[in-house]
């Protein structure tokens, strides 16, 4: 069987989040963000009388305020901190490299780059940078 497709426009309205539904025009009510996919495909599939994993949704969230900017913005930061972490760790490498040809101790190494040592070894094998975006660790 085909599956529906279904655009769902999702909102905050006072202490819920409402689900809008095209083509057919229903309106439903979420408790929670995560919620809005199983309220809508329950909705759907009630009103179609069809397996809630037959429905193919486009889901849009429209926040209030200008969190939609806040959140483009911390994008586009988060970006430009990986760019400067990878630039770092890559300066760091380059200088570990020459710290360890001319004969520096792994423990030395650190002590200069502000590293613990397994990080010493990481870098001087040429590992990839931890990522430690705030997101990331989620």
């Amino acid at each position: 069987m085909p599956s529906l497709k279904y655009d769902v426009t999702v909102s905050r309205d006072e202490d819920a989040w409402r689900v809008e539904i095209a083509p057919i025009g229903g309106t439903a009510t979420a408790r929670w963000l995560g919620e809005a996919d199983d309220v809508a495909r329950a909705f759907i599939a009630d009103f179609e009388d069809v397996e809630p994993d037959t429905i193919e949704l486009d889901i849009v969230v429209e926040y209030p305020g200008d969190v939609e900017a806040q959140l483009d913005r911390a994008a586009q930061l988060r970006t430009a901190s990986d760019e400067a972490l990878d630039a770092e760790w890559n300066a760091l490498g380059r200088a570990a490299d020459q710290l360890d040809a001319a004969g520096v101790t792994k423990r030395d190494i650190g002590d200069i780059l502000g590293l613990a040592v397994p990080r010493v070894r990481r870098i001087l094998r040429g590992g990839a940078r931890e990522n430690t975006s705030r997101l990331d660790a989620q």
